[in-house]
């Protein structure tokens, strides 16, 4: 019996994608290089998933863990000849009481709140929230707008219902030593597969309020952020869109009207209705005196708000294709960091889009290329990794919610010493003896067999 009889005697021949069609699980939303599973199966249940992974390690067979396929850094990209185990279908609402709730894998971010009670809301909430799900939100501990106020991902998640490489369970949770559980979270698939996610809920705040402001400058804007800190204020969500990005919102669907202007924060704040209408008094005196204008749209923001959910989708009027970094820096160097990626991109003569989760640091350029072009593809690379240098250089982080996938190898080299990497290894390779799982990403190990690889893995 081969691989393919073998999967689909667990699930059934529907549920196994082969042929051509396998080559749309072959990327995800990292557009920069494309990979070929060996099949694609598409169990219904834990047991399903259970019996395919203990199926594919007794033979030996390399697979990755995929859901929506939304990952931006290529974690979901099979580039050795992997089976894709999707695990989509797995989108049910186990549970729910109190201020947790426990759901399968598949199950759409935008959706767990939805199942919630009305009075409470799940925080986390990436861009791709509305199709993204919790089993790569999870593993790539993306966090969204509201990571300033409520945390990432990690601190919403209160135990997991893992598969290990070899198909054994385990229930994990925070424990107060040794804890388990954060190693999951942000492995990017390379340890295992999650089942199940108990996440916590929280109260819906009974008052909310945004603040728009606009700016002459990236810089003045980057040092109206850190004012707002300074002034003892915590957001619920503080986002920036620079002036590039902005120009090419107005020229898509998700135009709101922005005027042309170098930088937009968008600032929303929440809480009891006393604390927020003080909060936005002062916020008010902190962004005029760092040289905003306050906007006041007519529809409240929600425009605006569309908008900045809506700017990567929107980078498609100029360009087939995009770039998205996601380094973090401290929000003291984001004048510093904002100034020199204007100035990597004049140098460079490439156009650069910024808009970011600026209360957390968490930047996200936005570098478009033509795929077409071997030639377009490099510049966009060269350029993303000047940019990476300069936010570690000022003591940034390689990704803030993204992940390493395929996409930042080579800079984990530049962040870690080689005796951290070597400990990362060992955790590898005490879950996964057999490097089966998601092999090639995170901690690399894969030789590089065309340019593209070659450019992202290796420093020239």
């Amino acid at each position: 019996m081969n691989v393919e009889e073998g999967l689909a005697s667990i699930v059934g021949e529907r549920w196994i994608v082969s042929g051509d069609e396998k080559k749309l699980y072959g990327f995800d939303g990292f557009t920069a290089i494309k990979g070929s599973p060996s099949l694609v199966v598409l169990p219904g249940n834990e047991e399903d998933v259970i019996k395919v992974v203990r199926f594919l390690y007794d033979n030996n067979v390399k697979f990755v863990f995929r859901g929506s396929g939304t990952s931006l850094s290529g974690a979901t990209v099979p580039l050795d000849d992997e089976v894709v185990i999707s695990m989509t279908r797995l989108n049910k609402v186990h549970f729910q009481s109190g201020l947790e709730i426990e759901v399968g894998p598949g199950i759409v971010n935008a959706l767990v709140t939805k199942n919630a009670p009305p009075h409470l809301f799940y925080a986390p909430d990436p861009s791709s929230f509305s199709v993204s799900s919790i089993g790569g939100n999870v593993s790539h501990d993306s966090g969204g707008i509201h990571v300033v106020k409520y945390g990432p991902t990690v601190n919403s998640v209160i135990s997991l219902k893992v598969i290990l490489p070899n198909g054994d369970v385990e229930q994990i949770t925070h424990e107060p030593f040794l804890s388990s559980t954060p190693i999951f979270v942000g492995a990017e698939g390379t340890l295992g597969g999650i089942l199940r996610a108990r996440l916590r809920l929280f109260p819906r705040p009974s008052s909310k309020r945004d603040v728009f402001a606009v700016f002459n400058s990236v810089k003045e804007a980057g040092e109206a952020v850190v004012e707002i800190f300074k002034a003892g204020i915590i957001p619920s969500a503080l986002e920036m869109m620079d002036g590039n990005s902005i120009w090419v919102i107005e020229r898509s669907r998700y135009k709101a009207g922005i005027p042309e202007v170098k930088a937009l924060l968008l600032i929303e704040l929440d809480g009891s209705q006393e604390a927020v209408e003080e909060q936005v008094s002062l916020i008010n005196k902190v962004l005029k005196g760092a040289g905003g204008e306050l906007i006041h749209p007519e529809d409240g923001g929600q425009k605006l708000w569309n908008a900045r959910k809506g700017a990567f989708p929107a980078m498609g009027v100029i360009a087939p294709a995009y770039l998205t970094l996601d380094c973090n820096v401290s929000r003291k160097t984001l004048p510093e960091v904002l100034s020199g990626i204007e100035k990597i991109a004049r140098e460079r003569k490439v156009f650069i889009a910024n808009v970011f989760h600026a209360g957390d640091g968490n930047l996200h350029p936005l570098i478009p290329y033509n795929p077409d072009s071997l030639e377009s593809l490099k510049l966009a690379l060269d350029t993303s990794s000047e940019i990476m240098k300069l936010a570690l250089k000022l003591g940034g982080v390689p990704s803030g919610e993204h992940g390493i996938g395929i996409e930042k190898l080579k800079f984990m080299s530049l962040y870690y010493s080689e005796e951290e990497l070597e400990v990362f290894k060992r955790v590898k390779k005490a879950f996964d003896p057999k490097n089966l799982v998601n092999p090639c990403k995170l901690l690399g190990g894969c030789k590089s067999n065309n340019d593209v690889l070659r450019w992202m893995w290796e420093w020239d």
